[in-house]
């Protein structure tokens, strides 16, 4: 039997599209899914489509029913423009030969009969009013935070905000982390659902504290290896993973991959191995800073001597990686308010989707 047939922007994916997809494979056992974006979108095709397919998954669809497809077009979307639709049609065409046949177009879009016939298809038409869920991706585009709710895992993990608070030992970066997610969550809405990440780094020095003391051994006996810092990079990854799937718009993580790097070069020098991960445009990191911040002793830190010395190296790494940092100082209260703001004109920018890199 052939296959059914869903393209579009999706740009974002939001759950309309799975519940698509499903009423796709319903009517056809298996769907192709063609995603098109426009060269300077801001969000590529390619995460477009991953995170459609992680949402799809995540709501019980088989990897193994769908043949998700995507690429690059230039034909402006008009409505009212006969040769932009013959166009649209033919670069739909030109990828559907590299995919399982097709022979039904399952859209919800009033002008889905229309499309069917150009593409020499079937069509079937699912659910027009938009009742299951009442939204398209224009009215998200234009309201993402109010429609956060109506996107899947996948999407909320490729279009979160990640808010990263980093410093030295004891300048404050977990008492900002949690008073910024309390902050976020203040605002109401879908900001209720902000998550915040640990420090993984923390727990795996206290199970060694703990390995130590059970062998008989004095505190930091036990060695740190490049295996642990990989340990502790997989994790907090994971972590942060996890909190953006299932929570709001922004995430704030104490720490991150990045940090663990400048950790793992200051305990083990050359033998450091972690590889600097990717700039992201949806990360924005904040230095806490040391100045009038009283060194608290919590049976693990061991670095008072070094804040300001480390404080320099978090920020000389994010200016040599092309990171974008803001730099914390005063009271958490200080803190938390310039924190917010530059978050805000992150979302502004990130979830702006006609604007390039």
């Amino acid at each position: 039997m052939a296959s059914a047939l869903v393209t579009g922007t999706f740009n974002p994916p939001h759950m309309g599209h799975v519940h698509l997809i499903k009423a796709a494979i319903e009517k056809r056992d298996h769907v192709v899914v063609v995603v098109l974006a426009q060269p300077h979108d801001r969000v590529s095709a390619v995460d477009r489509a991953k995170a459609l397919q992680q949402d799809c998954v995540a709501e019980g669809v088989a990897e193994s029913a769908m043949t998700i497809v995507h690429g690059y077009e230039s034909t402006p979307y008009e409505l009212d423009d006969e040769s932009a639709w013959d166009s649209n049609a033919r670069v739909i065409q030109a990828h559907l030969r590299q995919t399982p046949p097709v022979d039904l177009l399952v859209t919800s879009e009033k002008s889905g009969d229309k499309f069917a016939k150009k593409l020499g298809l079937h069509h079937f038409s699912f659910d027009p009013d938009r009742n299951l869920v009442p939204v398209s991706s224009t009215q998200i585009r234009k309201d993402l935070i109010g429609n956060w709710h109506l996107l899947g895992p996948g999407s909320r993990e490729l279009l979160a905000i990640r808010a990263v608070i980093i410093g030295a030992e004891s300048t404050g970066t977990t008492t900002t982390t949690l008073a910024l997610q309390a902050a976020l969550k203040a605002r109401g809405g879908n900001f209720t659902a902000t998550n915040s990440i640990r420090e993984y780094g923390r727990d795996l020095t206290m199970r060694k504290k703990e390995q130590a003391e059970s062998m008989g051994l004095v505190e930091n006996a036990v060695p740190w290896t490049a295996t642990d810092f990989v340990e502790i990079a997989v994790v907090q990854q994971q972590l942060e993973d996890v909190a953006a799937r299932t929570g709001g718009p922004v995430v704030c993580c104490d720490t991150d991959v990045f940090a663990t790097i400048i950790w793992e070069r200051r305990y083990l020098g050359d033998k450091a191995s972690l590889a600097m991960p990717p700039t992201n445009q949806n990360r924005i990191y904040f230095v806490t800073q040391p100045d009038g911040v009283p060194f608290i002793q919590d049976k693990i830190r061991d670095s008072e001597d070094l804040r300001d010395s480390m404080t320099r190296e978090f920020e000389d790494d994010l200016i040599g990686t092309g990171r974008s940092w803001v730099s914390l100082d005063g009271p958490v209260e200080t803190r938390v308010e310039l924190a917010l703001d530059a978050i805000d004109t992150a979302i502004k920018q990130a979830f702006d989707f006609q604007t390039a890199d």
